[in-house]
């Protein structure tokens, strides 16, 4: 049953942050509040948010910790490509200032930059394209997604699956060596720090106030084709070998937790790393206790495997970054949503919602929302989260609806 109230008032309230972690019906005195049609409430100590920031031209994930680390995972920017949505908040306005605007209106308070950066892989609605851009930095890459975005809001620490040595592998994407030229050129001039994302390894953690957080982490769980599990003699490891060309299956993934809370992220993984981490999920969380899970590949054809269906994977409230005529793929969503309590998708192409299998099995009715910025926001301790959609037609982030509370498992 989906865990959901629905306040009877002309204006609908939901608790963005509060100092205990319990059901919640009415907002606590004196905490925040978000209100239909009002701006989004400012993130606060405690809380731990996930942003999923709409352009309609790439994936975006924007991350802020419990005590205010702050976490950019990918920035796309796609030009041409499958049949798109349009471009938000609009066609003048490039994909990577739309993100900049987002973070920086976001960003802790005193916080000029993103302490983490992770590229999950190199295609261009993830770290932007050769068609998207318009000039070359002084040393030679050309800018655009993750690229350019860096001169809004400069990185503090850089992750990705090849470094230090991408010449060893057939990267698959436009911007791969321009990638690899900007980040050995901030490494050099230790504009930030750079490593290889590791399987199995916590390397992103808190910076501000870790010890105040104890039960907050980020686990490393693939890279590579490479996934954490269980392998013949019981022993935890990374499984699997390293693709020839690093892609999709290739992605950069991470078990998140906070309390009861649990989050996976992967990319866009696909292929046998995809089967892999839902034996991950199978091992290590459990059916009806992965609370949030953003979906593989936004949910194309092959993103959602037959073990993911040999697992029963079921995350409970899933989230799709998603942005053509083909995805979500429609049969991906006639198995999925039976068996998740809320779907939220950035983006539904008309193409979709008109599709006569969409509406032979009434798919809109439990599509819960779409068409906007995604915003998870988990209350201090991590017992509950709600999610918010945002208006993403201008840059004021008004909140158009509110879900919640969902009760961490």
């Amino acid at each position: 049953m989906k865990k959901s109230i629905i306040i009877l008032s002309v204006l609908l309230f939901g608790v963005v942050c509060n100092s205990v972690a319990r059901p919640i019906k009415k907002p606590t005195k004196g905490a925040p509040i978000a209100e239909v049609g009002k701006t989004l409430p400012a993130w606060s100590e405690g809380c731990f948010d996930i942003h999923f920031i709409n352009s309609a031209r790439g994936e975006c994930c924007f991350y802020i910790l419990p005590d205010g680390t702050t976490l950019l995972v990918d920035a796309g920017e796609v030009v041409g490509g499958p049949i798109e949505v349009e471009q938000r908040p609009n066609a003048h306005t490039r994909p990577y200032i739309t993100y900049a605007n987002y973070i920086k209106h976001f960003l802790p308070s005193g916080q000029k930059r993103v302490d983490y950066c992770v590229a999950t892989h190199f295609h261009t609605d993830h770290i932007g394209s050769v068609n998207a851009s318009t000039e070359s930095s002084r040393v030679g890459y050309r800018k655009s997604g993750l690229l350019a975005l860096y001169d809004e809001v400069p990185y503090g620490h850089i992750f990705d699956s090849a470094y230090p040595d991408y010449e060893s592998y057939e990267i698959s994407g436009q911007l791969a060596g321009d990638w690899s030229k900007f980040v050995r050129w901030g490494a050099k001039h230790k504009k930030f720090k750079v490593e290889q994302f590791v399987p199995g390894e916590e390397q992103i953690t808190m910076l501000k106030n870790a010890d105040k957080y104890k039960n907050f982490s980020i686990l490393n769980i693939c890279a590579k084709g490479r996934v954490l599990g269980v392998d013949q003699e019981g022993n935890t490891r990374a499984i699997g070998k390293v693709p020839t060309t690093l892609a999709n299956s290739a992605s950069c993934g991470f078990h998140l937790r906070y309390g009861a809370f649990d989050y996976i992220a992967c990319g866009d993984l696909v292929s046998s790393a995809q089967n892999r981490v839902a034996y991950y999920f199978r091992d290590f969380i459990g059916r009806g206790k992965l609370d949030a899970f953003k979906c593989h590949h936004h949910l194309a054809g092959n993103s959602w495997g037959i073990k993911m269906q040999e697992v029963n994977f079921d995350p409970r409230v899933v989230m799709d970054h998603c942005f053509t005529n083909n995805k979500p793929n429609v049969d991906k969503l006639i198995h999925v949503l039976p068996v998740v309590e809320a779907f939220y998708a950035t983006n539904l192409h008309p193409d979709i919602i008109a599709s006569p299998v969409v509406k032979e099995h009434k798919l809109m009715d439990r599509i819960t929302a779409y068409n906007g910025h995604i915003v998870l926001r988990v209350a201090p301790g991590g017992g509950e989260f709600y999610v918010y959609m945002l208006d993403d037609g201008d840059f004021e982030y008004r909140v158009k609806s509110i879900h919640g509370p969902y009760l961490s498992k």
